[in-house]
């Protein structure tokens, strides 16, 4: 299983700590559009820290997912993030790919706290010739067995996994495929999931930085809940606008205090590793910040965004640049459903076997 790529022909299935998110695509003359798609809640206590508690649950959910998308079967990619997973960007000698594929697990040893026994390790060469003899690689060491957890859950649903990759990789191929990046700007890609934020920065066309931070949509949920003493799913319906109480004004007005609090102590977080990679590298000014991801709508995330960067914030849209069936698919329900899609996008455009 390749940890590395674009091209496409798989099912790209995204199994987040909230939601499943599956896509299929199919490339033709170049151009990609859009076979299936299919978005399923998750219990709260199903996914906890990235790690699968109830796979029962997972597991027909998902086969409800492709049953509503017409996937009978088939090879998919799925995406790993968090805690389990270590992204670093190194700095070697120059040597050809099969030369890094014989030395890597040695030189991830010296950067990964766990036993290397215990990882899958994978490498990519992202500059070939950075200068006095060294080149540039991108090293990613993922737990084997929050793997397995994924890939068992894929094969109880009827689904052979190909490509294990990374989430925040999966939504820069999805964005490079929908967008332009200038080759003298540097930008943002926050992947904001229910209880991960994935950052990546892209230079031009080089991702330049990667982290994961720990927090996400759900500590607002957790918040409301909390002091409205309602459940979880009244707490997600506040935080949406759909909870029919939210008619009341005050009700309504506490709620967008409440989200302005929390979005500004997740903002925090994510200006932080950002401060980072600008205070790390050259002529790096962050000009723009794309958002995707289920938490990625809420409209204070996007103010507080604006307001603490001093730079335009703006929803990405995964289908933008892939065509879409108007008599297959439902346009205006799949442009409401298009920014939690980003990830599932991504993995999508894969291709079994394929390593750039």
């Amino acid at each position: 299983m390749g940890l590395f790529g674009q091209h496409g022909g798989l099912v790209g299935l995204d199994i987040g700590s909230s939601s499943i998110k599956l896509v299929r695509l199919k490339q033709s003359a170049g151009s990609w559009a859009l076979q299936a798609f299919s978005l399923g809640h998750l219990p709260p206590d199903a996914i906890i820290d990235g790690r699968i508690m109830n796979f029962s649950v997972v597991i027909e959910r998902l086969r409800e997912l492709m049953r509503e998308a017409g996937i009978k079967g088939g090879s998919c990619a799925i995406a790993i993030s968090g805690a389990s997973l270590i992204v670093k960007r190194l700095s070697l000698p120059e040597m050809t790919r099969e030369e890094l594929a014989e030395s890597i697990t040695w030189e991830a040893e010296q950067y990964i706290p766990f036993d290397i026994k215990d990882v899958n390790v994978d490498a990519q060469i992202i500059n070939s010739r950075a200068g006095q003899g060294q080149m540039d690689v991108m090293m990613v060491a993922a737990k084997k067995d929050v793997v397995n957890e994924y890939v068992s859950v894929a094969t109880e649903a009827g689904l052979v996994t190909e490509v294990v990759d990374v989430a925040i990789f999966a939504a820069l191929n999805m964005f490079e495929t929908n967008y332009t990046v200038p080759a003298d700007q540097t930008i943002a890609l926050l992947n904001i999931g229910a209880n991960t934020i994935n950052v990546g920065v892209l230079s031009g066309a080089s991702i330049a930085f990667t982290r994961d931070i720990s927090i996400g949509g759900s500590r607002l949920t957790t918040e409301i809940q909390r002091q409205f003493n309602v459940s979880w799913e009244e707490a997600e319906a506040f935080k949406t606008g759909a909870e029919s109480s939210l008619s009341s004004s005050t009700i309504a007005r506490d709620v967008n205090k409440l989200a302005d609090k929390v979005c500004d102590s997740i903002v925090t977080e994510i200006q932080r590793s950002l401060d980072f990679y600008v205070a790390t590298s050259v002529n790096s000014d962050i000009s723009k910040v794309y958002l995707t991801g289920g938490s990625a709508q809420l409209p204070a995330l996007i103010r507080t965004l604006e307001r603490r960067m001093e730079v335009p914030v703006e929803l990405v849209n995964p289908f933008r640049n892939i065509a879409v069936d108007a008599r297959k698919f439902d346009i205006d329900l799949l442009q409401r459903a298009a920014p939690v899609a980003g990830v599932s996008v991504g993995l999508a455009l894969r291709r079994a076997g394929d390593s750039e």
